[in-house]
């Protein structure tokens, strides 16, 4: 709890600084449409949502964004570190340094002190909350119901938005037609831009930041600014010409209450005398100052919403890798310990191996270092320890002789600098035993963090797309990893299955080299006439769908064939199609069973002589349905599946298809007195359509 209490401090702070640079900027924009004020509370509020940021050279944020450091409670001379010298200074000096001899650090009571003041009020702020919006719940069942999400009531005296889901809008009994119209399109337009999910978003923040006053009064000014924006968009949308009608709509309804009920869900009007001045003085905007002031606020975003590069990660300027070592240990201890599941304490740990397997210099610009890290965990009790697959217990030490226990760490060098990339489980590629699998595990775990495109060989592609024997479409990525041209080798570099699952060819020489020196023997051997057929991409595609994935029943003429490929063509998930009766489709279940056949016609001469189909006999209506097995074959559907069954004209003659929901769909095979056949397309492991087959 001390830790997250002192993260929430940090982010407060840093968000401080962040609010006193949006309020100048919001009183350069007081002329400008109230929306562009609305939207920079949006970069306050994710400052004090996230901990974590980005790091740009455009920064605007000139203070340390970790102020108070996490390990505070354990230095002799314990210091914040915002970056503003007065501020350090005079904080320093009052900051209790511990005792010798003392059993408790200063500190550490004080921020236990802290942390406990905190999450009481933050309790009794949600609590009360909470109670609040019952209670006005329960006064609001009196309300009569208008038309959909309109009600009326007379104990009310300003209209209303109330609820998250499914909002409600409340109005006062006493308004006069056209005050209802206007003070009505008012609400409706907070539910249009989601003003009440925002509204009650922006309470939890300010809840879980209840310490910093320049919360609140973010928390307050976008209470307004959102209010002037949504009249200036009403005015926008009615038509300038009613201002005057809209003040003194305004004017009737005016309580100068922000929440209603002291409910965060629902909130009325406000600032009466500030939005009548707003609306009378409202004109619209030019386009040329709407693209300044995009461009102003994007610009905005980008500079308080990142960090400076360095801010506030020199704690490992000097880290070796056993430092690292030990932070990727204590961070799995924190995880253990916090998980649900827990119900112990670790009370000491150690590394029993901490060995430099392999170095890259091919893969980034720096090169890479891959270290194996094997270590032990000691529990303070036994009780309460959940032994997942792989653990086991030695001589009262937790030892993990799975692949998860057996993290591969990732560096590489930054003038001079060692840096932490991050971690690869063997579970990603098994074994990691050659230096072929662990130059892949690598560029996997960077491709995945953003740091490598997802090609391992730059130049020339190929993709070939291929049936499974399940049915369903995969295809290959092809790259020339030495030579680019009619002369250089091709390889499969990876492929992807139906539902989107890319898998990374491991290649596998006689000995343990590394990739780049294995393909450039290829090479030299194609030079010299010899692996010829290395140099036919279609002809290395072919023979790994054969000889390496298993997929004999598949035949050169089944290839759908991209050459030249980009790499979006191998991105872009493949579609498969299935032809099939549906054994069983309900409203209740997300997926389908099918009964998957072969639909041949006269052009499928050679398919029909293979299964011995005499097309001049077995085809007297010009098809043929091959079913060699009932086995239901289950697939997943989604909420934007088509359903697409055939459509009847008036005399009965099927002209066309027409689309259908689920519960229809369903209703219409229930009502056949046969099995219809269907063409199922799927991608990214879903159903996407579902479309009826015409037999005559």
């Amino acid at each position: 709890m001390d830790k997250l209490f002192l993260q929430i401090i940090n982010m407060s702070i840093t968000s401080g600084y962040v609010i006193l640079f949006v309020l100048v900027i919001r009183f350069f924009l007081k002329k400008a449409p109230k929306i562009f004020s609305y939207g920079l509370w949006a970069i306050v509020f994710l400052r004090l949502i996230f901990p974590f940021s980005f790091e740009s050279i455009y920064s605007l944020v000139k203070i340390n964004t970790k102020t108070i450091p996490h390990d505070i409670v354990y230095t002799q001379t314990p210091q914040i570190q915002s970056g503003i010298t007065a501020i350090d200074g005079a904080v320093n000096r009052a900051l209790p340094a511990p005792i010798v001899g003392a059993s408790v650090n200063p500190m550490q009571i004080w921020i236990s002190i802290g942390s406990a003041i905190w999450l009481a009020v933050l309790t009794v702020l949600l609590i009360y909350s909470i109670y609040t919006t019952v209670r006005l719940s329960k006064k609001l069942k009196l309300a009569v119901h208008v038309d959909k999400n309109i009600y009326r009531i007379d104990t009310i005296k300003t209209a209303f938005v109330f609820g998250l889901i499914k909002p409600k809008i409340y109005l006062p009994n006493n308004l006069s037609e056209i005050e209802a119209a206007y003070i009505l399109k008012h609400e409706q337009t907070h539910i249009k831009r989601f003003d009440h999910i925002i509204k009650f978003l922006a309470f939890l923040i300010v809840s879980i930041h209840w310490f910093n006053p320049l919360v609140w009064l973010s928390f307050y000014l976008m209470g307004e600014d959102m209010e002037l924006s949504c009249d200036e968009s009403v005015i926008k949308e009615m038509g300038y010409e009613i201002k005057k009608d809209y003040s003194n709509s305004l004017l009737s309804l005016s309580t100068g209450k922000r929440i209603v009920g002291g409910s965060p869900i629902a909130f009325g009007e406000n600032n009466t005398k500030g939005r009548i001045k707003n609306i009378l003085n409202y004109k619209k905007p030019k386009f040329w100052v709407i693209v300044v002031l995009i461009l102003i606020i994007i610009a905005l975003a980008v500079g308080l919403l990142s960090n400076p590069p360095g801010n506030g990660n020199d704690d490992n300027a000097n880290a070796t890798v056993e430092d690292y070592a030990w932070q990727f240990i204590d961070n799995e201890i924190e995880m253990y310990e916090n998980a649900e599941w827990a119900d112990f304490k670790f009370i000491d740990k150690k590394i029993t191996k901490l060995e430099k397997l392999s170095s890259f210099d091919n893969i980034l610009s720096t090169p890479i270092e891959l270290w194996k890290l094997e270590y032990r965990l000691k529990p303070e009790s036994m009780d309460g320890v959940v032994l997942a697959g792989g653990m086991n217990i030695e001589d009262g030490w937790i030892t993990e002789d799975s692949s998860i226990g057996k993290p591969y760490l990732v560096f590489t060098y930054e003038d001079n600098k060692l840096v932490y990339l991050g971690r690869v489980t063997s579970l990603d590629i098994v074994p990691m035993d050659t230096l072929a699998s662990q130059e892949i595990g690598i560029r996997i775990m960077l491709e995945d963090m953003g740091q490598l495109p997802f090609e391992t060989y730059e130049g020339n592609h190929v993709v070939i797309k291929f049936p499974l024997s399940t049915g369903e479409i995969s295809q290959l990525l092809l790259s020339q990893p030495v030579v680019q041209g009619k002369n250089g080798i091709w390889t499969v570099e990876r492929w992807m299955d139906g539902n989107g699952n890319i898998y990374h060819e491991i290649p596998n020489p006689k000995e343990d080299i590394k990739i780049q020196d294995y393909y450039k023997a290829l090479q030299e051997q194609s030079d010299r006439g010899q692996e010829s057929t290395l140099i036919d991409p279609i002809e290395v595609g072919y023979d790994y769908i054969v000889n390496i994935l298993g997929q004999t029943l598949v035949k050169r003429n089944n290839l759908e064939i991209i050459n030249p490929a980009e790499i979006n063509d191998f991105m872009e998930t493949p579609e498969s199609h299935y032809i099939g009766y549906i054994i069983k489709i309900n409203l209740n279940e997300s997926h389908i069973d099918i009964d998957k056949v072969e639909f041949l016609t006269l052009e499928d001469e050679e398919r029909a002589a293979e299964l011995n189909i005499d097309i001049n006999l077995d085809m007297p209506s010009g098809f043929y349905i091959y079913n060699n097995n009932t086995y239901p074959y289950a697939l997943d559907l989604a909420d934007d599946t088509e359903y697409l069954i055939f459509k009847e004209d008036e005399s009965g003659v099927v002209s066309d298809h027409k689309s259908v929901n689920r519960k229809e769909f369903i209703e219409y095979n229930e009502g056949l007195n046969y099995a219809p056949l269907y063409h199922i397309y799927t991608k990214n492991g879903y159903v996407t359509k579902i479309e009826e087959q015409y037999l005559p």
